[in-house]
């Protein structure tokens, strides 16, 4: 059957060395057969440019022109689709991954190594996702710095002791544009080596950070007030960090953790191998489904933003890979998306190295009582910062939220008194993580529309 599903789509030449490996039913004998197919096609296209022919089913056959750099993937809708077309095949993953928490550095100039900021910046990662340090195995921090690898590996290794971080290993990569390899590796390791924890973070010098369109959800806290830029100043290329907590669905459960986004699928190229894993559900996701689509690119690899009007998108963001990394906008699109909904990122390099991700914003397992979520208030006995907070949500949010307060320093607790012992009070809204040290307001009222938002939505 699989020989003809592929026979009235390739040649000849192709037909006869698909059917030499017709028994294999491997990713490897489609990738063969799906890259000669595109070398028969390239041959009736000029240098300069190539007509694409997508097909969306009841959308019909669109044709749409478009310049894209050799090496890039030429069949980028197929991709973007994730296995819909017959001849790619999707894995299916019984343990798919998940973002257990997320966050980036604020929009302000921050004086310090690399390095160190990359270390504040995962310690509230830790905190945020609660997973006690012992499970945590790997980091991959992406930098732009010139420091050799091998030094910013034991600088890192350093300042992850420093946090409580000591029996992971530490991979230090040098990349100036939007990072994919971190996310790469971090993948393959989780589909590959069973249940484990790892962060992913990217640290840039050469940033310049956005004014609008960030949420209080995602940005780290920050004791310390920002600078203030004086009239005369423009916005100047800065110092940014983000990081991610990825793990397994199953290694959550276990826990017990309330996970940000699954990822549905991923597409990635690496070493002249291309595969497509379905992670979650073995239907393949429909352009339609799809909330936001991401994508990363530049003035090298120009894509039009006009090959994407009819991939059904309610919204469509661009991003230039000088400027964004991978650990910043998933970041973003996990704390941005509605619960429920997809989103889609295609991270794209000159050097033809891509991947492909649909993520689904996922809602916590923790029952609701008239749409009203559950605050965990992480204390302790006495503590007067805690009882200003609580004050503050009597004051502000009276009647919309119940609360549930977690004591520390009892011996149950444990587990938080090592996360959270100089960082009381912490606050969780529906086992996920909303600040520490007072009250984000601002993260808070964002919270609860969202929630307002899904129970409307579901009634």
């Amino acid at each position: 059957m699989l020989f003809d599903n592929l026979k009235n789509v390739f040649s000849n030449k192709v037909k006869e060395s698909a059917k030499k490996f017709y028994n294999i039913l491997s990713i490897k004998i489609i990738y063969i057969a799906y890259r000669r197919h595109r070398v028969l096609q390239e041959k009736h296209c000029s240098e300069n440019g190539r007509l694409l022919k997508i097909s969306f089913g009841r959308s019909g056959t669109l044709k749409m022109s478009g310049s894209l750099r050799p090496g890039i993937p030429r069949h980028i809708w197929q991709l973007l689709r994730h296995g819909s077309p017959d001849n790619l095949p999707a894995t299916l993953y019984k343990n798919p991954v998940v973002i257990a928490a997320a966050v980036r550095t604020p929009s302000a100039l921050f004086q310090s190594e690399e390095q160190r900021l990359v270390g504040m910046v995962v310690d509230q990662l830790v905190k945020r996702s609660t997973v006690p340090h012992v499970e945590f195995k790997k980091l991959f921090v992406s930098s732009s710095s010139k420091l050799p690898a091998a030094d910013c590996s034991e600088r890192l290794y350093e300042i992850s002791k420093e946090l409580g971080l000591k029996n992971w290993e530490v991979h230090a990569l040098q990349d100036d544009a939007c990072s994919i390899k971190g996310v790469q590796m971090t993948l393959e390791n989780l589909l590959h080596q069973g249940d484990q924890c790892i962060i992913t973070s990217d640290i840039r010098g050469q940033i310049v950070q956005p004014k609008h369109g960030l949420l209080a959800n995602e940005l780290m806290e920050v004791q310390q007030p920002p600078r203030r830029l004086r009239a005369s100043q423009e916005a100047s290329p800065t110092l940014g960090a983000a990081a991610l907590a990825w793990t397994t669905l199953d290694n959550a459960q276990r826990l017990q953790l309330q996970p940000l986004a699954v990822v549905r699928e991923f597409t990635m190229k690496q070493d002249e191998e291309q595969a497509i894993y379905r992670l979650h559900d073995k239907d393949p996701i429909k352009p339609s489904e799809v909330y936001s689509w991401n994508l990363v690119t530049d003035d090298r690899m120009p894509i039009s933003e006009t090959l994407f009007r009819d991939l059904y998108t309610n919204r469509l963001f661009t991003h230039d890979s000088k400027q964004i990394t991978a650990s910043h906008l998933l970041t973003h699109l996990v704390h941005s998306l509605p619960t429920g909904e997809l989103g889609c990122v295609f991270m794209g390099m000159p050097d033809g190295r891509f991947l492909s991700m649909t993520l689904e914003k996922i809602a916590p397992h923790i029952p609701q009582d008239d749409g009203k979520p559950l605050l965990t208030l992480y204390t302790r006995d006495p503590c007067s910062l805690c009882d200003e907070l609580v004050d503050s949500l009597e004051q502000h949010f009276a009647g919309q939220y119940r609360l549930e307060k977690v004591y520390i320093d009892r011996k149950e607790n444990v587990r938080y008194l090592r996360l959270f012992r100089h960082d009381i009070p912490v606050l969780f809204i529906n086992g996920q993580f909303l600040c520490m040290h007072r009250l984000n307001k601002e993260a808070l009222r964002e919270s609860l529309k969202a929630l307002h938002r899904k129970h409307c939505f579901s009634q």
